[in-house]
């Protein structure tokens, strides 16, 4: 039996509610298990809890009157019996209608704790699941944001083999600079269209405020902003790329650090860099 199920008989166990054989299974898990003894204390302090703060109904004043007249209706019958015969004749018992009265109360005092308690149970429950709820739906987004990057990195790789086996593609290799020496990298891009792809490792994480930018500089010409990007924790990104016409023949591709909205030319540090011709 699951450690689940002892809480459920220990809830039943406030209400009075188990049979036997769950009490004998009930009393052999208490003598092992410290937490359900201490669950089933709290429940029971609960339950006394209650019952002392039932209040008690005060009878309604022609009640009471009528009670205090059977009473000397009662006496005046016994004086003149007492007199006209030499039996005592017993009165009616007061006890046992006190101990009914009572009786009566402590019922209804007890079905008001059990109802309390039920309801406090059936609290409890609710709110575990709806607990239990919110925790599966955190899991399933995080499990869909997961597939989505899943996928989305699954798309690059292939666009990255497509461009890869296409005849005209050239690939040329980048390098860490002292900044981030064991960085490395790879840019390859379709002669005839520009369709490129860039693909690096190493790369350090980039504060909050900043980003890597990507630039091509072709040979006498002034620096060409690419795209903006961000590292994962394994310092690696793989991003598409359009390369400029004017940038086709003779360009050093190289990687800076810049504002998290990107520069007009470069102003960080250079991190990954190609080969000059």
């Amino acid at each position: 039996m699951e450690h689940q199920e002892y809480q459920e008989l220990l809830e039943l166990n406030s209400l009075d509610a188990l049979e036997a054989s769950e009490a004998r299974v009930l009393k052999e898990h208490l003598n092992t298990c410290a937490e359900c003894r201490a669950e089933l204390i709290r429940l029971r302090d609960a339950a006394a809890l209650l019952a002392h703060a039932a209040p008690s109904a005060a009878p309604r004043p022609e009640v009471r009157d009528q009670i205090l007249a059977n009473i000397r209706a009662e006496r005046n019958q016994a004086r003149v019996s007492a007199v006209t015969s030499p039996q005592v004749v017993p009165l009616k018992p007061r006890i046992a209608r006190n101990i009914w009265t009572i009786g009566i109360r402590l019922a209804a005092g007890l079905a008001f704790v059990a109802l309390l308690v039920g309801l406090i149970v059936f609290w409890r429950r609710d709110v575990k699941m709806r607990q239990e709820i919110a925790q599966l739906s955190r899991q399933v987004n995080a499990q869909q944001h997961e597939l989505v990057r899943d996928r989305d990195v699954l798309g690059r790789q292939r666009e990255a083999l497509a461009l890869l086996n296409t005849p005209a593609a050239k690939k040329m290799e980048l390098t860490g600079t002292q900044t981030a020496q064991s960085a490395h990298g790879m840019f390859v891009y379709d002669q005839k269209t520009g369709r490129a792809i860039l693909m690096a490792e190493g790369l350090p994480a980039t504060p909050a405020d900043k980003a890597y930018e990507l630039w091509f500089i072709p040979k006498g010409h002034s620096p060409m902003a690419g795209r903006i990007f961000t590292v994962d924790a394994s310092g690696h990104a793989m991003l598409p790329e359009q390369m400029p016409s004017e940038a086709m023949a003779n360009s050093v591709i190289a990687i800076t650090l810049e504002p998290k909205k990107g520069s007009a030319v470069p102003t960080g540090a250079i991190y990954l860099s190609s080969p000059s011709s």
